[in-house]
């Protein structure tokens, strides 16, 4: 039997749900214990581990509530989706793997704001004849070698020195196979991608146009091209944001949490892996139509 709505209708339905156990970790994190199916959630976090995933979480939450709005578009706006899905994911990553990790972790990563922001104003940019240097210290050698010289060097300016994958891994290791196997599959479902639309390669700009076409395609096939990367955006984004979730009710032993994270991602399996002959056919929303809605 086929459901009642279109896959990309079921998907941001479920989106929405998810953003409210997001909504309620970010709760127990910054204001206090809550009750979830009986149980008393209360954050055990240390201070730096709770400070840096939840700022993190938060902004993760406000891009994917974006993408959830961005489901009602078809057509050529469907492109901004991927650097937004993009930003939910890795900053999702980034919160599982600061809760994950050590304190010296967090507390590296919260120094790295200061120098980050210092570094804004002072640094070169450009190649050879067109380069530029903005400088807003007029004694940056030495306050670099004073004040951030533990970013100094080759390879040392960044908060952390893992790239995804491996915070991913870390997660695993740390959060238990759960959080690291969702926010894998976010990563491999559209990291790759996204980073050819974003940098606006040929092949990324080709992809978005073509990739799911034939050579007689209509602007209807088009957008209902437009619809299925949607669709393939949002089971990403709702990984990524249940590997967080796992991760911070694991990491604390929140039983009732960690269980409704389960059923939502029961519920993701399930729609993610039936054949699209199961669903009706997503609506031809146009953009104007997309804003109204939102």
């Amino acid at each position: 039997m086929a459901e009642e709505v279109p896959l990309i209708d079921a998907l941001r339905g479920l989106g929405l749900l998810q953003l409210e156990f997001v909504r309620l970790a970010l709760h127990v994190a910054s204001e206090g214990p809550a009750e979830l199916e009986g149980e008393k959630l209360v954050c055990s976090l240390s201070e730096p581990k709770r400070r840096t995933s939840t700022l993190l979480a938060m902004a993760a939450g406000q891009s994917m509530n974006t993408v959830l709005r961005m489901a009602k578009l078809r057509g050529i706006p469907v492109r901004d989706a991927y650097p937004v899905a993009r930003s939910a994911i890795e900053t999702f990553v980034n919160a599982a793997y600061l809760l994950s990790e050590t304190d010296e972790v967090s507390e590296r990563a919260i120094r790295h704001v200061d120098y980050a922001t210092w570094k804004h104003h002072n640094r070169r940019v450009g190649s050879g004849k067109y380069s530029l240097e903005v400088s807003s210290d007029p004694n940056a050698k030495q306050t670099l070698a004073t004040k951030f010289a533990e970013f100094e060097g080759k390879g040392m300016g960044t908060w952390s020195a893992l790239d995804v994958p491996s915070r991913i891994r870390r997660v695993g290791e740390l959060s238990g196979n759960r959080a690291g196997s969702r926010l894998l599959a976010a990563y491999a479902l559209i990291y790759g991608l996204s980073s050819e639309v974003i940098h606006g390669s040929p092949f990324g700009v080709s992809y978005f146009y073509t990739g799911r076409l034939s050579g007689n395609a209509t602007m209807e096939d088009f957008q209902e091209s437009t619809a299925r990367q949607l669709e393939e955006i949002l089971i990403a984004v709702l990984h990524a944001a249940c590997g967080y979730i796992a991760a911070f009710s694991e990491a604390q032993n929140l039983a009732a949490l960690s269980a409704a994270e389960q059923k939502i991602f029961d519920r993701l399996l399930d729609l993610s892996t039936k054949d699209a002959s199961a669903f009706p056919a997503p609506s031809h929303t146009s953009e104007a139509e997309a804003r109204d809605d939102t």
